[in-house]
């Protein structure tokens, strides 16, 4: 399952993962991303692991060739989960990637969400 909720004034999404995702489901909001991209340009991505059970093969393919096309548009990801399989996968993709990423645990929502939309010290000069 995926939920998905735009922050056009912050050019910031939050995506929620759950259970099994789908083809369909990927698809549908890989779209929504692209639109969204294409608006804003370098977006801030908040993405929300739960329970995560993985994905059809299609839906994993398909999330490889839209993270491909769109290396260069994040500027900040913010991934909240307890899977320490991720924190192995990022160190992976790293060097590729043009984006910067922290991770939080599942008690750290809000913390995570500081992160992404408040640079260093901005929440300091509110």
């Amino acid at each position: 399952m995926l939920s998905y909720k735009e922050m056009d004034n912050l050019a910031a999404v939050e995506i929620v993962i759950a259970d099994r995702v789908s083809t369909a489901e990927f698809d549908q909001i890989a779209k929504k991303l692209e639109s969204f991209i294409a608006r804003h340009g370098r977006v801030r991505v908040l993405e929300i692991i739960k329970d995560f059970e993985g994905m059809d093969v299609h839906a994993f393919w398909h999330d490889l060739k839209f993270s491909l096309r769109h290396l260069g548009d994040f500027s900040r990801c913010a991934i909240v989960t307890d899977a320490k399989w991720l924190a192995l996968w990022s160190a992976i993709v790293a060097p590729f990637l043009d984006c910067e990423v922290c991770y939080f645990r599942p008690d750290e929502v809000e913390k995570a969400r500081d992160w992404l939309l408040w640079p260093e010290g901005a929440v300091d000069e509110v």
